[in-house]
């Protein structure tokens, strides 16, 4: 099971709440570039970000504090390890927020694939994409296509539920998609089977009752 996270894993999306609470109002015209095309999403997320004023550990710890996940996802990774499914999180956010996210929950099994961000001696943010590709069409910071293709020769079958923009380019490779809010206008608009799902329960009994 792949699984995007801000807005799948999450009841928000994670970094857009931030940026919204914390950088300047310019960032919005960035993710709108970024929405329409014009720029990929390893530049977004480096500019966006340089618009933090006084961007700090201890101020995305505030923050993280008050992130709430879907309450299905608990059990469907519970469940998924008992009966020996592996779980991968495929995001294009940042191991930052994310990794911080499921210690908080407890949740230390599930394998995190996304792009790689720290404080550095100088305490600036630094942001780097181990995952990106030179093939990638929409120069993504972590290339979810390629991922997928990727487990698809490991696996029998790949499954991936996501909510948004940065699962559009991906719906067409898993053998099942789980979709929601804007991934699933953009499935229903270019003909490609997904399920529907409001939250991980949904998905919970779909594969296990």
């Amino acid at each position: 099971m792949v699984s995007d996270f801000d807005g799948t894993i999450t009841k928000t999306d994670t970094l857009s709440k931030f940026l919204e609470d914390y950088a300047d109002d310019r960032w919005l015209d960035i993710e709108n570039d970024w929405r329409n095309g014009d720029i990929g999403s390893k530049e977004c997320l480096v500019k966006q970000f340089a618009m933090v004023p006084n961007l700090t550990p201890e101020l995305i710890e505030k923050f993280l504090s008050e992130i709430e996940i879907d309450e299905g996802f608990i059990p469907f990774v519970m469940k998924a390890k008992k009966s020996g499914i592996p779980v991968v999180i495929l995001s294009d956010g940042l191991d930052y927020f994310i990794n911080k996210i499921l210690e908080r929950y407890h949740i230390d099994f599930v394998n995190v694939i996304t792009n790689h961000a720290y404080f550095d001696e100088r305490r600036r943010f630094i942001i780097e994409f181990p995952n990106d590709s030179k093939h990638c069409t929409i120069n993504a910071g972590t290339c979810k296509c390629k991922v997928v293709k990727h487990l698809k020769k490991l696996y029998k079958k790949v499954l991936y539920a996501g909510d948004g923009a940065s699962d559009f380019c991906v719906s067409k490779e898993p053998d099942i998609v789980y979709a929601k809010a804007g991934l699933s206008e953009y499935c229903r608009n270019h003909h490609i089977k997904y399920k529907d799902y409001t939250t991980y329960y949904d998905i919970l009994q779909s594969l296990f009752n």
